[in-house]
């Protein structure tokens, strides 16, 4: 198939069935929405391009302009993309704890980054982050903040692509879907889409554990790309069925996991979404389809959570067996 840009490549992601990383006693079909397929690799293209989209359509973002916003991660990288094949400027508020790839990654699309050295008392950035973006933006020409914590075009971006696809797909019969929270924009966007497509469909939203979405409190986190130091203004509980916090070792042991026994090599928000898909099939007695949306793929996460070393360094005991460098599991 030929696309005239590279924009046409965003959505349409391939949905794949889990087989051998259930358990033999898990009989409910378990499947995948992978959203690494998207150009710049995650879930994030889509919020993107509607964004600046409708901030075009609005006349917040003009010819020449500078767009500014608060992320170390996946936006960061699909704002970066997106932004030059329309011809803007982009300025990435990054923090210490970006990886190294990702800074590479956004470099490379041509974007703009600046560093905020001082966390939070919980050792965040995000106010931080935020703010530096939001005065940042008013002191640019013709600078844009989209703010992706509030704004509606971020669960708009999968109410209107993400959840037409899961639909079509499916045909109508899924009963669950399962969505890791962030900026909420996921978990908000495909629950409201699809709850009026399938009214009868549920939504499991997955959080990390020490992210305050939720109400628990604040701690030290590793997970990138979901979780939260501040409740996001895109989160609307009525649409949530079910809520579940993973833990760091829960996740990694897990997205390892996928890639050793389903050969699909993702990052730490999808390894924690699909454990929590796996503890839902245990709980629920009827036969079901459930659908595990992974934000991401795993390429920029090799010298994190796929290394033995960083784990060791953060004394995140995933259970590996270290013989086979760990990639093997005990099950």
């Amino acid at each position: 198939m030929i696309y005239n840009n590279v924009l046409d490549l965003i959505g349409n992601t391939p949905i794949v069935k889990l087989n051998k990383i259930l358990p033999s006693y898990i009989n409910k079909n378990i499947f995948v929405k992978l959203e690494g397929y998207n150009p710049g690799g995650s879930s994030k293209d889509r919020v993107a391009k509607n964004i600046i989209e409708m901030a075009e359509k609005e006349g917040k973002l003009k010819e020449g302009g500078t767009i500014v916003e608060s992320s170390s991660g996946n936006l960061a990288i699909g704002l970066s993309l997106v932004a030059k094949q329309k011809g803007y400027n982009m300025i990435c508020v990054i923090d210490p704890k970006i990886s190294d790839v990702n800074l590479s990654l956004i470099k490379a699309l041509g974007a703009e980054t600046i560093m905020v050295e001082q966390p939070d008392e919980s050792g965040n950035y995000l106010k931080a982050r935020i703010k530096m973006a939001q005065q940042l933006a008013s002191s640019v020409q013709s600078g844009f903040w989209p703010n992706q914590y509030n704004t509606p075009y971020n669960p708009g971006a999968y109410s209107e692509t993400l959840a037409r696809e899961v639909f079509q797909d499916f045909k109508g019969k899924l009963d669950w879907i399962i969505c890791s929270v962030g900026t909420a924009g996921l978990v908000t966007g495909l629950s409201r889409g699809l709850k009026k497509l399938i009214p009868t469909i549920k939504t499991l939203a997955v959080d990390a554990k020490g992210s305050v979405i939720f109400g628990t409190p604040p701690k030290v986190r590793h997970i990138i790309g979901m979780g939260n130091a501040i409740v996001p203004g895109n989160l609307d509980l009525s649409l949530y069925d079910k809520i579940t916090h993973v833990g760091d070792a829960e996740a990694f042991r897990t997205t390892r996991d996928l890639a050793v026994k389903e050969g699909l090599v993702v990052g730490g928000s999808s390894g924690a979404t699909v454990y929590a898909a796996l503890e839902l099939a245990k709980e629920i007695s009827e036969e079901s389809n459930i659908l595990a949306v992974l934000p991401d793929r795993g390429d920029r996460y090799y010298n994190t959570l796929f290394s033995n070393e960083w784990l060791d360094d953060r004394k995140i005991d995933i259970q590996v067996d270290r013989k086979n460098d760990g990639i093997v599991f005990y099950t």
